[in-house]
């Protein structure tokens, strides 16, 4: 009889001696709730406005500068190019961006809204605070004002992450993975002397 997978999975991570405690996994908590309010979010917005949640940061965004480029969204969304693009000609045809020539450079365009884009962006926005609101609402301001520097500060370090130590880890793991290979041919060869 097959053992259940999840019993399987203790037993392995025992034998291993190595897991990551998720609760206390930083990395882990934060893309968990980050995909939480991406997926309640794009919801929300689909079923009530039409538009998915990258195209809810894309007007958000050129709502506040009111007119940039398409770089600058990538850049300050931290979105895939891919995404951005995908999401201005969506919302080009829908009537909500328009995209013009940059004076200086004939290769760039210029992102803004239209009249209906910025309609829907102030229409959007009091719901989008709201929402912000009830999802903050068991913390104090002073707390919030903590949560956005801690946010900050670690969205600045995560910038190009890369530890002082990121060498050494990977060549101590690969020294080790290469030591359990060595011992592991050894193990057989003994096994089949």
């Amino acid at each position: 009889m097959p053992t259940p997978k999840k019993k399987r999975e203790t037993s392995t991570a025992a034998r291993s001696g190595r897991t990551i405690n998720l609760k206390h996994h930083v990395g882990s908590k934060i893309a968990i709730f980050a995909n939480r309010m991406l997926r309640a979010s794009s919801r929300f917005y689909r079923q009530h406005y039409g538009i998915g949640v990258v195209e809810w940061r894309v007007i958000m965004f050129v709502g506040y500068t009111n007119e940039t480029s398409a770089n600058r969204i990538c850049s300050e969304t931290d979105l895939d190019k891919g995404a951005i693009s995908r999401s201005l000609n969506g919302l080009v045809r829908k009537g909500i961006i328009r995209m013009r020539e940059d004076g200086t450079d004939s290769r760039l365009r210029k992102v803004g809204l239209t009249a209906k884009g910025r309609a829907l962006h102030d229409r959007i926005v009091p719901v989008a605070m709201e929402r912000q609101r009830i999802l903050l609402s068991g913390l104090t301001h002073a707390e919030v004002e903590k949560l956005l520097e801690l946010i900050g500060r670690l969205r600045t370090k995560a910038a190009g992450y890369r530890t002082s130590r990121d060498d050494m880890l990977a060549a101590a793991d690969d020294a080790q993975n290469r030591a359990g290979a060595t011992r592991r041919v050894a193990a057989k060869r003994r096994r089949n002397a």
